[in-house]
């Protein structure tokens, strides 16, 4: 069994350009505006106003959605970012990747990073381990 286990960790580390994936980080902005629109919705229904409480419901949905649902993937030569079900996915070539800028937002309360890529094109990031996406990023474009 031990030497299973050892099989096994040595067929881990040789596959050492494995995609790595980041998860979203739920912000305290984000966590605000779906309370905020949670309280609306419900107020709405309180208020018998059942097809704007809906409409509510259905962006608190989405907004949920994209806050659980985003991923960021890093492959050999690709950064994959998935916004949820409801949104397509985006896929950017690392060679493409100009310029990371880290930003704030919301004087101060919202962090993310800004990707410029391609001809002037913008995306915006927000993975959970900052430090660690940017590491694995340089690493990546380092050996194309």
């Amino acid at each position: 069994m031990c030497r299973n286990r050892y099989i096994f960790c040595n067929f881990a580390t040789e596959l050492g350009d494995m995609d790595k994936i980041f998860h979203h980080h739920f912000t305290l902005s984000a966590k605000c505006g779906i309370a905020l629109f949670t309280i609306l919705a419900l107020y709405l229904f309180w208020e018998k106003m059942a097809i704007a409480g809906l409409f509510v419901v259905i962006v608190v949905v989405i907004m949920m959605e994209r806050v659980m649902h985003t991923s960021y993937t890093l492959t050999q030569d690709r950064l994959f970012v998935d916004k949820g079900r409801f949104a397509k996915k985006q896929e950017i070539p690392l060679n493409e990747i100009i310029r990371c800028t880290s930003m704030n937002a919301l004087f101060g309360l919202s962090h993310y990073l800004l990707l410029e890529y391609g001809a002037g094109r913008l995306v915006s990031v927000q993975p959970k381990e900052e430090d660690l996406f940017l590491k694995e990023l340089r690493e990546r474009q380092g050996k194309l």
